[in-house]
């Protein structure tokens, strides 16, 4: 995923690094892999200098990422949205807004639609987060999510638009 700082070139360093035969000594012993042609982009917002988030989901960001699997010629392009963390900007809620953006963006470019694979969506049985120490059963004690009633029915728009 992209780090913190939404530099997407370090991202795409760690994707050619994934993707790429290694060959390194462990307890003893050399071992040989032939790297993971699977390894994908996820894109997750960032942090600026501020502490404040700056999305990377826009339509613009999207493009500026599919293009850059292009040029790279990497195995398998496969872009994931993260549509809570930085790109929501902590909040929550807006998940489904952000997830129906993707979406249409993915609807709206081919390139888009061949390299968008999924979205990734922070969800737990009850919606917000607690404290530690609050002890309710089904709610995160991390970061904030969606309850199980939001994500139902973002699964279900999903499914009848992709």
């Amino acid at each position: 995923k992209n780090p913190t700082s939404g530099d997407i070139t370090v991202m795409f360093n760690s994707l050619i690094a994934a993707q790429s035969d290694h060959s390194f000594i462990y307890n003893g012993w050399e071992v040989e892999t032939t790297g993971n042609p699977y390894a994908h982009a996820v894109l997750r917002g960032a942090v600026n200098a501020n502490g404040e988030n700056i999305p990377n989901y826009h339509f613009e960001n999207l493009i500026q990422t599919a293009q850059e699997y292009e040029r790279l010629e990497l195995a398998n392009p496969a872009i994931i949205v993260d549509v809570n963390h930085a790109n929501s900007m902590k909040r929550y809620y807006e998940q489904p807004r952000i997830s129906r953006e993707v979406l249409l963006s993915r609807k709206y470019d081919s390139l888009l639609k061949k390299m968008i694979k999924g979205l990734m969506i922070e969800s737990y049985l009850e919606e917000g987060r607690q404290g530690i120490g609050e002890n309710i059963y089904g709610k995160s004690i991390t970061d904030a999510c969606l309850g199980w009633e939001s994500t139902e029915k973002l699964i279900y728009f999903i499914a009848e638009n992709v």
